[in-house]
C-alpha cells in the first residue's frame, strides 16, 4: 500500500508537470484531458457515478440564482476578495443566502473562497462574463430546462414513440402551440440570449473552411462573368457571424455573400456588426429559395433543428433553385458515428428532441434525408468525432 501511494504521489507530480506543459498546445491538451477523463470514468465507482449524476442539476440551479440575483459581476469585474456581508450590501442579497449558493459553486471551482465567507474569481466565472456563454447559460436553464426535465413524462404519455413533429416535449412542457423559434421572436430578451448561446457555440471550434478546400471546391469554377451571380447563400444565418467570417477570410472572392433569416432577425442586426458587402434577405426556408443557381447554398446547424419531413421540405425548396452541375449544398453539422458516439453530440440530440422535435444524424440518415429531396452527398468533411463536419451534395 505504501508503494502504490508513492506511485500516486509521483503520479500526481508528472501530471502537474505534463498539464503546465500542455496548455501551451491546445492538441495536447485536449488528449491529456481525454486521458484523465478516461482515468476517471475507470475509477470513479458506479455508485459514485449515480450520484454525481442525481446531483448534477444542483450545479446550474445554484449558478443561476447567482447569476440572476446580481453577484457575479461584483465579484468578477475587479477580482478582489469580498466578502458575502459585502456583497449583500452592494446586491441586497441576503448575506446567509450568498454564503449557501457559493457552497457548491466554490466546490465546483466556479469561484474561490480566499476566507471564510470571503469570494474572489476564477478562470471559470471570468470566461463566464463573456456575452456568448452567459447569455447562452441563460437561454439553456430559463428557456430549456423545462423542456429537458419533459422527456420522460412525455414519452410515458405517447407509448414511448421517437418524437417525429409537433407537438412534442416543447409544446407540452411550455404549454404552447409554437415551435421553440416563435416562442424565442415573441420574447426579445430570450431571443438575445439564445443568438448569444448560437455564438458562444462557435468559440473554440473550428470553422467548415478550415477543413474543406474553398478555393479547389468552391471558388475554382465560379461564375466570374455575370455581376449579379451569387457565390454563397447563408441560410437561416441569424445575424451573419458565418457570412462575415467567410468574408473575411476570403476577401477576394467573385459573386455574392448572401445572408438569409426571417424579418425579426434580419431587423436585429445591429449596423457594423457584418460587412456592408453582405447582401441581407428575408426570407422563410419553408418557402421557395428566391436566389437561383447561386455556387453553395449553405446551411450551419439548421437540419438537426427539425424532423425528417420538415428537413426535407426544407431540401426541395433549395433543390429547385440549385444549377446541376454547378450549385451544391454545405452543411455544417453534426455526423454521428454509427457506435461509441462522443458524449457532447449524444446530449446534444436529447437536447434537439426536447426543444425542436429534431434530431442529429449518421451518415446513412444524411444520405437518405438528402436523397429523399433529390440530392446526392459528394463527400463527408470530417476531422473528429466530436466536432461538426461538413456535408457536401449536389444535384442528383
Amino acid at each position: 500500500m505504501a508503494d502504490l501511494n508513492s506511485r500516486i504521489d509521483t503520479f500526481q507530480q508528472e501530471l502537474q508537470s505534463l498539464s503546465q506543459e500542455a496548455l501551451k498546445d491546445d492538441e495536447a491538451r485536449k488528449k491529456l484531458f481525454g486521458v484523465v477523463m478516461q482515468g476517471m470514468t475507470t475509477l470513479e465507482a458506479p455508485i459514485e457515478t449515480i450520484w454525481r449524476m442525481i446531483m448534477t442539476p444542483h450545479h446550474s440551479a445554484s449558478l443561476m440564482a447567482v447569476v440572476k440575483a446580481g453577484l457575479l459581476a461584483p465579484i468578477v469585474e475587479d477580482k478582489k476578495p469580498k466578502s458575502a456581508k459585502a456583497l449583500s450590501t452592494t446586491t441586497g442579497v441576503e448575506e446567509l443566502l450568498i454564503v449557501r449558493l457559493m457552497r457548491p459553486l466554490t466546490a465546483l471551482g466556479i469561484f474561490k473562497e480566499t476566507d471564510p465567507q470571503t469570494y474572489t474569481s476564477t478562470p471559470i466565472s471570468e470566461m463566464l462574463m463573456a456575452p456568448p456563454l452567459l447569455g447562452g447559460f441563460q437561454f439553456m436553464y430559463s428557456g430549456a430546462t423545462r423542456s429537458l426535465a419533459n422527456p420522460p413524462f412525455y414519452l410515458e404519455r405517447t407509448g414511448f414513440k421517437n418524437v417525429s413533429g409537433a407537438p412534442g416535449p416543447f409544446q407540452d412542457a411550455h404549454k404552447t402551440d409554437m415551435d421553440m423559434f416563435q416562442w424565442l421572436i415573441s420574447n426579445p430578451q430570450m431571443m438575445t440570449n439564445f443568438n448569444n448561446f448560437m455564438s458562444g457555440q462557435r468559440m473554440n471550434r473550428k470553422d467548415w473552411y478550415d477543413f474543406f478546400p474553398v478555393d479547389e471546391i468552391l471558388l475554382k469554377g465560379v461564375n466570374t462573368t455575370d455581376p449579379s451571380a451569387t457565390l454563397l447563400i447563408d441560410i437561416a444565418g441569424g445575424e451573419g457571424h458565418d457570412a462575415d467570417a467567410f468574408h473575411r477570410r476570403f476577401p477576394d472572392h467573385s459573386g455574392k455573400i448572401v445572408l438569409q433569416d426571417l424579418p425579426p432577425i434580419i431587423d436585429n442586426i445591429k449596423p457594423g456588426s457584418i460587412d456592408p458587402a453582405i447582401v441581407c434577405m428575408k426570407h422563410d426556408f419553408f418557402t421557395p429559395q428566391p436566389v437561383r443557381g447561386a455556387r453553395a447554398y449553405y446551411f450551419r446547424s439548421i437540419f438537426h433543428d427539425w424532423p425528417d419531413h420538415d428537413c426535407i421540405n426544407i431540401m426541395k425548396q433549395t433543390a429547385a433553385a440549385m444549377t446541376k452541375g454547378y450549385s451544391k449544398v454545405l452543411m455544417f453539422e453534426w455526423i454521428l458515428p454509427e457506435k461509441n458516439t462522443p458524449l457532447y453530440p449524444a446530449l446534444l440530440d436529447i437536447n434537439m428532441m426536447a426543444l425542436l422535435n429534431g434530431m442529429e444524424r449518421t451518415r446513412e440518415q444524411w444520405t437518405k434525408l438528402l436523397a429523399a429531396a433529390g440530392l446526392r452527398v459528394i463527400k463527408f468533411w470530417t476531422i473528429a468525432d466530436d466536432v461538426e463536419g461538413l456535408i457536401e451534395a449536389e444535384l442528383m
